[in-house]
């Protein structure tokens, strides 16, 4: 559940400096690459390369790659999906506005952390659960709302999930619709969740 990330790209190009450069530098550096090429992009050497630092400083902050990879995972759990739901939370409105909201704000991401993600849980068993979890979670969430708006109590998950799918599905097009048109689709997607 995408929200807008700063992007670490300058952080990344200036050459830090010894105060500067703890395991949140790597993290972000680390978080950059895995949004832009997935699991397998998130090595030592080239990320020690584009933070312009011996790779030696990493094992200061992290016991290995499989460290990194779980503090990875563990960032896109806070950050798409806890600070998805608490900031969706915090701006108010009625259920069924903050179901809409959510959608819009899920639907205007280009979704590559999503697909990295389930990418890499299909060979790793740890990242599979989280990501079962975070699934588990965001449907919840969303089944929460549409209940709250209205939607038939014994049909109220199964919504949320079918909703959820089709937001997820907009991800694996192979010509993926414009922003405007998964923003319209996702009004008509919350009418079909609220439907009574």
């Amino acid at each position: 559940m995408p929200t807008h990330r700063a992007r670490v790209n300058t952080l990344c190009m200036e050459k830090p400096s010894a105060d500067r450069l703890g395991p949140d530098t790597w993290l972000a550096a680390a978080y950059a690459m895995f949004e832009e090429g997935g699991v397998n992009a998130v090595r030592i050497d080239p990320l020690a390369k584009r933070l312009n630092i011996t790779r030696g400083s990493f094992y200061w902050h992290f016991k290995d790659r499989a460290a990194l990879l779980r503090a990875v995972l563990d960032r896109w759990v806070e950050q798409e999906t806890e600070r998805t739901i608490a900031a969706n939370e915090d701006e108010g409105g009625e259920a069924a506005k903050r179901l809409l909201r959510l959608l819009k704000t899920c639907a205007s991401d280009d979704g590559r952390l999503e697909v990295g993600v389930r990418e890499w849980a299909t060979g790793d068993p740890d990242a599979l659960e989280i990501v079962r979890k975070m699934d588990e979670r965001r449907i919840g969430y969303m089944a929460e709302l549409a209940r709250e708006a209205g939607a038939p109590e014994h049909e109220a998950t199964a919504r949320a999930r079918l909703a959820y799918l089709a937001w997820l599905g907009f991800y694996t097009g192979i010509a993926p619709a414009p922003v405007e048109q998964r923003l319209a689709d996702m009004e008509q997607l919350q009418r079909m969740v609220l439907a009574q």
